[in-house]
């Protein structure tokens, strides 16, 4: 059984500081566009859409471990990015004037407590990565942002 962890530290990446997302689509943010997350990721919003949080649930500068939620607990990897933390209220230019994304981002200021922002830089380090590598998600937190050093975050399927 290999974890995350051992493979982030095999590729010398600091697992302490680094979080994992699992991109699910919240229900209060669900429309006749966006029904699941495969319809969020087939609009192309799926990496603006794991940037708005419900408060400041990622620290600043944070390399992050996006994954979609995929069937039976399982999640694949679609991108590897630090987090920049936004101050309160202030959306990215690319969320607001995306057009595809307009319903989702006004769901979610309809429903968050305290609409919060990030922007991403690409990190390369885990490209051959993307899309290929799959975990098991911990069945017993309901949490979708994790550290990356979680033992419970097993994986699956890698190339």
């Amino acid at each position: 059984m290999l974890r995350l962890q051992d493979l982030l530290r095999a590729r010398g990446l600091d697992v302490t500081r680094t979080i994992a997302i699992r991109n699910e689509l919240h229900a209060e943010d669900m429309s006749d566009d966006f029904r699941s997350i495969g319809d969020v990721q087939r609009a192309g919003v799926l990496l603006m859409y794991d940037r708005m949080q419900d408060g400041a649930r990622i620290a600043d500068d944070t390399p992050v471990l996006s994954f979609i939620a995929t069937t039976d607990g399982h999640a694949q990897l679609v991108a590897f990015r630090q987090f920049k933390l936004r101050a309160g209220g202030n959306v990215p230019g690319d969320i607001v004037y995306d057009y595809d994304a307009a319903h989702l981002l006004h769901s979610f200021i309809a429903r968050a407590t305290m609409p919060t922002f990030y922007d991403a830089f690409e990190l390369s380090a885990l490209d051959d990565l993307i899309g290929k590598l799959v975990v098991q998600w911990p069945e017993s937190a309901g949490d979708n942002i994790r550290a990356a050093s979680d033992a419970g975050l097993v994986i699956v399927s890698a190339p």
